[in-house]
């Protein structure tokens, strides 16, 4: 069985969402609609043995994570599909969910979605295509926008990651802590990102949800929304490593650490001069024993400013990652002390130098770079109290490797 959870502060729109079940070609489910805040009672207009609605204890409190997670713990299905009390499922949404996710290897689903206006006709608007957004017109006469590859990066950002209809199996849930409580946004990002960890993600490339914009979204609040563009990126920063890290174990690729000999990271094959290291011998040395496309995250702190040839460097970094291959990367930059500072520094980078390894329209005034990368985390910042006294800010330089086609959200060109 399938079950479907709805936490509501506003029933306004609730029988939208019961007629869409009620429409739904795969008749095994339930609904789960947890009544909260200032709710009043509601049931369908028809008796309906599958819904069943109950009222969010006064101690949850009003935090989303924390409803979610009270909501997923009334369900008694094996599969449980996340459907918002403003929204609507098309009718083979379970049909699709359930071929995607029962008996298979895959702990998660998601489709492509369509946004809908607040008297329920197709929203035509669309998201700024320089960040990689693409869509289509379906059957039915929506316009549907395509969901982002599953890749970590994607995963770590709110904005890529996968939207509406999200899906997951009770196996998958039980396998993480779950929605947070402690949250009162990025709720979805959380959860997403703790199931990425534990299961594989399956991308139902149809249209199964429609997603309705009106003026109560919480996207829509100053408030909230300046809080969630901010802890996107928190949270992005917490877990990108991680993604890649279980991303490259799970595609058989290598994790290595540049010059980590006396300060490695966990779950990385280091490289240095010195010893104690994995692979101890000169950079290019090293990386030319490595095959083609077989390295899926390279980790470089305080490394690049000691290699004066940037144009072989990035070549070799590029040559032995695969497509999707992360390089993350911490230098001391230019606009501080640091770069220059320490006498074995040979090779200088600010957070433009990273544009030649990313941008065409900058790369093409050094023919010698045979890459393309695409941004992932680009920015200057203090690590500490201490590097904002002696002004040495560095560099966050996060890179994807492309050598196929692939939909990395972010801005494509300057």
């Amino acid at each position: 069985m399938i079950s479907v959870f709805t936490p509501s502060h506003n029933t306004k729109w609730l029988d939208e969402c019961h007629k869409s079940l009620c429409e739904q070609t795969y008749t095994d489910w339930e609904w789960v609609v947890l009544l909260n805040g200032k709710a009043k009672n509601w049931s369908p207009n028809e008796k309906d043995s599958r819904v069943r609605v109950a009222f969010a204890k006064p101690q949850l409190g009003e935090n989303i994570g924390s409803l979610k997670r009270a909501a997923v713990e009334l369900c008694e299905g094996n599969i449980f599909v996340e459907l918002d009390h403003d929204d609507i499922l098309l009718p083979t949404a379970l049909e699709e969910i359930n071929k995607a996710l029962d008996n298979t290897e895959y702990g998660f689903a998601f489709s492509d979605f369509a946004q809908i206006k607040e008297d329920g006709s197709p929203d035509t608007s669309e998201f700024n295509n320089a960040y990689g957004w693409t869509y289509y017109d379906d059957e039915n006469g929506y316009h549907v926008c395509e969901s982002m590859d599953i890749h970590p990066h994607n995963n770590a950002y709110i904005w890529f990651a996968p939207n509406h209809v999200r899906s997951f199996t009770r196996e998958a849930y039980e396998k993480t802590t779950g929605y947070d409580p402690s949250l009162d946004i990025l709720d979805d990002q959380d959860i997403v990102g703790k199931l990425y960890l534990v299961t594989k993600f399956y991308h139902i490339k149809k249209n199964l949800y429609l997603q309705r914009i009106h003026g109560a979204n919480t996207q829509t609040r100053e408030d909230k929304n300046a809080r969630i563009q901010s802890g996107t990126v928190t949270q992005y920063d917490n877990t990108i490593q991680k993604f890649m890290l279980k991303w490259a174990k799970d595609n058989s690729l290598l994790a290595l650490d540049l010059g980590a000999a006396h300060n490695p990271a966990p779950g990385y094959l280091t490289i240095d001069m010195h010893s104690p290291a994995d692979y101890i011998g000169d950079i290019f040395e090293v990386l030319e024993s490595f095959e083609d496309n077989s390295v899926g995250i390279i980790r470089a702190v305080d490394f690049f400013e000691h290699i004066p040839d940037k144009v072989r460097l990035w070549n070799e970094m590029y040559r032995v990652l695969a497509h999707g291959g992360m390089i993350v990367s911490l230098t001391p930059s230019t606009d501080g002390r640091g770069a220059y500072q320490d006498p074995t520094h040979n090779s200088f980078y600010n957070e433009n130098s990273f544009w030649y390894f990313a941008y065409q329209e900058h790369r093409k005034y050094v023919p010698e770079l045979k890459m393309d990368f695409h941004i992932s985390r680009l920015v200057t910042y203090f690590p500490s109290e201490f590097n904002r006294i002696h002004n040495i800010p560095y560099v966050c330089a996060n890179l994807i490797a492309k050598k196929e086609s692939s939909k990395f959200g972010g801005k494509i060109t300057l």
